[in-house]
């Protein structure tokens, strides 16, 4: 029984890395064609998740309604990235996308590494509510592991079942965490000290900056 277990966890793991593959090999897609058209003079680069004119406000009305797809989320923030690279013009804030980018920020199937590591840099750029925001929930994820792990270590002499209760949640989003594996909690710890440590870098650069 207990290799049958094994066995679907391996699974379960080989096909995140399967995901997280495809995921990857989309996005280089997605920024190929973005060099492509920014090379060829195209004023606008095609990207999924924003019209392309300003005739298409219907079109883009319905698609801020509906759920982002992580392949749409991510180029909107390759799109970003290049366009503060090469100031092109051709990127447009999408207030929808940046929220679903925010509340699945933490979800490694949504959102992959080489997304999140351009997450982090958009998201420190932004405005002194929206990183004060982001860094609270960064606090509050890095703690509640640190926490857990506390209790994890104290659970390992206690037969009485006292932690187990001790760890019950009521709201929506614990009882998420709760149900990852081990090594799930220690990705999104890091996903949070990542954030906290950005945050930090940047105010100290500004900081710099205003001495200097």
């Amino acid at each position: 029984m207990g290799a049958g277990k094994n066995k679907s966890h391996r699974k379960k793991r080989i096909s995140k890395h399967v995901i997280q593959a495809e995921e990857r090999r989309k996005q280089t897609e997605v920024e190929k064609q973005l060099l492509s058209a920014a090379e060829n003079g195209t004023s606008s680069p095609p990207s999924p998740s924003m019209p392309s004119t300003p005739s298409e406000e219907k079109t883009e009305s319905t698609n801020n309604a509906k759920t982002k797809d992580p392949e749409e989320a991510a180029s909107y923030l390759t799109l970003w990235k290049y366009d503060q690279t090469n100031n092109t013009k051709s990127w447009k804030f999408n207030k929808n996308t940046q929220s679903w980018l925010q509340r699945h920020m933490y979800e490694g199937d949504k959102v992959s590494k080489t997304t999140f590591a351009t997450l982090v840099d958009y998201l420190t750029q932004g405005g002194d509510r929206l990183i004060s925001r982001v860094e609270e929930d960064a606090k509050m994820r890095a703690r509640r592991y640190k926490e857990w792990e506390k209790k994890k270590e104290n659970s390992t002499s206690d037969t009485t079942g006292e932690t187990k209760e001790e760890n019950k949640s009521t709201s929506a989003d614990d009882i998420t965490w709760n149900n990852l594996d081990d090594h799930d909690k220690r990705k999104e710890y890091k996903r949070a000290r990542k954030v906290l440590d950005s945050i930090k870098a940047t105010r100290e650069e500004k900081e710099d900056d205003a001495e200097a």
